[in-house]
């Protein structure tokens, strides 16, 4: 299947243009077999890593299997929220930025987990030997608030520098512009995860330390508005089984992996392997994550909107369908 992207200007005009892509996927010629699959849209922020247990349940027909016809987009994470919250879209792999809406009071919730960590390093110039020698320099990241912008600032905190003050963080935009603004020399350090990393590598930088050690957070996962979980709950119970039972393939065996790595993720046969290690340090294969690596997503959240209601962090997340799921394969 064939991943769409979409790109529109703004929040209304993305959602409406998710509507639209339904009706192209309506329209499509189906059989009688496919007649029967329950359309559920998947929105990925990217198609990298942290979404590849998604493309590895579509490669093996995992979705198929349980009865789901995965409908998978791409859309900003800060814009797909929105669409959580009217039912426009049934899922989004950003689980962090579902947490944030969370904790603040938007009916949404995260159901499924895939790593509590991120497979970012710190890449810097090929003079750079320790983390040390930032001080008074740039570090590249996303946006403020992003996992970069986590990652980047643990692993400074990790070497006793204080993010801001003695290292400049500054928001630049996507990997590509991440990478560029350090090759071009406009930044002396780019938060780049396991896939931007190699180009970077190529172009004379370094990747100096591997940041998804120092700092636990979700990284990929499914969330889902409260609305929806109530109103189609059969439909996200064998959405929640493909992607277990994607887990558990992931974990098992890294040769029916490899072929989704490099289809959908772009990735070259010859770093495979590394980029797969990566994701395994910090996988989750139970679908779960302890709620102390939510806290950070969490307390950020709260600290900038002051006057939202209470919100526990224990109900950021519903694992129910989850573990009744798992109960259920073997």
């Amino acid at each position: 299947m064939q991943i769409r992207k979409v790109a529109p200007a703004s929040i209304c005009s993305r959602i409406a243009f998710v509507l639209t892509l339904l009706l192209i996927f309506a329209a499509e010629p189906t059989n009688l077999a496919a007649q029967s699959l329950k359309p559920m849209v998947f929105a990925v922020s990217a198609t990298d890593v942290s979404a590849s247990p998604i493309f590895v349940a579509e490669h093996l027909g995992l979705f198929k299997e349980e009865g789901i016809d995965a409908k998978i987009v791409v859309i900003r994470s800060d814009i797909v929220m929105k669409g959580l919250v009217t039912g426009d879209v049934d899922f989004a792999s950003s689980v962090s930025s579902v947490v944030k809406a969370a904790a603040i009071g938007a009916p949404v919730k995260t159901l499924i987990n895939f790593f509590n960590g991120s497979f970012f390093y710190l890449v810097t110039k090929p003079d750079v030997i320790n983390i040390n020698q930032l001080k008074g320099k740039t570090v590249a990241i996303s946006r403020y608030g992003s996992a970069t912008d986590f990652d980047a600032r643990a692993a400074l905190r990790h070497f006793n520098l204080d993010p801001g003050k003695d290292v400049q963080i500054l928001a630049v935009g996507g990997g590509p512009t991440r990478i560029a603004a350090l090759v071009s020399g406009r930044v002396d350090s780019a938060i780049l995860n396991n896939i931007e990393k190699i180009p970077a590598e190529k172009a004379g930088m370094k990747s100096l330390l591997f940041t998804g050690q120092y700092l636990r957070q979700p990284v990929g996962g499914l969330g889902a508005g409260v609305q929806r979980i109530a109103e189609k709950r059969e439909e996200i119970r064998r959405s929640l089984r493909a992607m277990y039972r994607a887990l558990t393939v992931m974990k098992a065996d890294r040769n029916r992996v490899k072929p989704v790595f490099e289809k959908r993720l772009d990735v070259r046969a010859e770093n495979f392997d590394a980029i797969y290690d990566d994701a395994m340090r910090v996988f989750l294969p139970s679908g779960e994550i302890d709620l102390a690596d939510l806290a950070a997503l969490y307390e950020d959240a709260r600290s900038q909107a002051p006057t939202a209601p209470a919100v526990p962090l224990a109900s950021v997340v519903d694992y129910s369908i989850l573990q009744e799921v798992r109960k259920s394969v073997r």
